[in-house]
C-alpha cells in the first residue's frame, strides 16, 4: 500500500507545485513507483512543470463521469516510466468534485504506488478538503518570512483540530548567505518556533526559475545545492537516515 502525502501550502507563492513535482521525479530516480496527483482542480500545472502538458487526454473528472478508467486516466512522464501523473479538471470548480469520489479515487490508486504526492490549492478551501482525508501525511510549504510562515503555522493547526493529521514543514527557497550574518533564522530554528517536525529545506536559487520556464522541475534545474536538497528530502521519505545541512559558514558570493 502506498503512502499518500498531502502537500499544501497556507498561502500562495510558496513554490509548493514546484516542491512537489521535484519531489516526484527525485523519488522516481529511487527506483520507487511514484503518482503524482494534481487536486488544484481549475489550475492545473503540474503537467507544465513537468513538460506533459502534450501527453494529457484525461483527467480526474473523466474517471468519475465513467469516460475513462483510472489507468487510462493516468499519463506516464515521458522519461522515467515509474513516474505517473493524473490531472485535475480545468473546466470545472471545486465544488463540483464529490469529496467521497476523490476520496475512492485515491484509495484506489495507492496499492499500485510506493508514493503518492497530492499538489493541493493554495489554503485550506474545498479543494484540500476534498482529499485531505486520503492522507497519511501533511507536508505544509512555507517560505521563511513572516508572512507565510503565520499561514503554515494557521493550516498546521487547522489540519490538526479537523483531521487530527500532523503536519510537517518544508522550508523553500532558504538563503544560506542570509542565515550566515543572521538575517534569517535558520530551518530547524523556524520549525521548532512553529513546534512541527522539519521535513527538509531547499535553498534559494534563479536557476529554478529558469528551470520553471523551460517546463523543467527544480530537480532538474542546474543549481547543484537545490538537486541535492531535493534528493535529501526524497530519500528521507523512503526511510533513510539523512543528515540536515547546517547553515553555519558565510558561502563564497563568487
Amino acid at each position: 500500500m502506498g503512502r499518500a502525502y498531502l502537500i499544501l501550502s497556507g498561502k500562495g507563492g510558496t513554490g509548493k507545485t514546484t516542491v512537489s513535482t521535484s519531489l516526484a521525479l527525485a523519488l522516481a530516480d529511487l527506483g520507487r513507483r511514484v503518482l503524482i496527483v494534481d487536486a488544484d482542480v481549475g489550475l492545473r500545472c503540474c503537467d507544465l512543470l513537468m513538460g506533459m502538458e502534450d501527453l494529457v487526454v484525461y483527467d480526474a473528472s473523466d474517471i468519475l463521469e465513467d469516460r475513462c478508467s483510472l489507468q487510462e486516466a493516468i499519463t506516464v512522464h515521458p522519461e522515467k516510466s515509474n513516474l505517473h501523473l493524473l490531472s485535475a479538471p480545468q473546466m470545472i470548480m471545486p465544488g463540483d468534485v464529490p469529496k467521497k469520489d476523490m476520496i475512492r479515487l485515491i484509495d484506489e490508486a495507492k496499492p499500485q504506488y510506493d508514493d503518492l504526492l497530492i499538489d493541493c490549492p493554495a489554503g485550506i478551501g474545498r479543494g484540500v478538503k476534498n482529499v485531505w482525508q486520503s492522507a497519511d501525511e501533511a507536508v505544509i510549504v512555507a517560505t521563511p518570512d513572516d508572512a507565510s510562515l503565520r499561514a503554515a503555522e494557521r493550516t498546521s493547526a487547522l489540519l490538526f483540530e479537523r483531521m487530527q493529521l500532523r503536519a510537517s514543514l518544508l522550508l523553500n527557497r532558504i538563503d544560506p548567505f542570509l542565515i550566515a550574518v543572521k538575517e534569517e533564522k535558520r530551518p530547524g530554528v523556524i520549525a521548532a518556533a512553529l513546534d512541527l517536525p522539519l521535513f527538509g529545506g531547499i535553498p534559494e536559487s534563479y536557476d529554478v526559475y529558469r528551470a520553471v520556464l523551460m517546463h523543467k522541475t527544480a530537480y532538474e534545474c542546474d543549481a547543484r545545492t537545490v538537486r541535492r536538497a531535493v534528493r535529501r528530502i526524497a530519500r528521507r521519505m523512503t526511510g533513510q537516515n539523512v543528515r540536515f545541512p547546517r547553515y553555519y559558514h558565510v558561502p563564497h558570493l563568487s
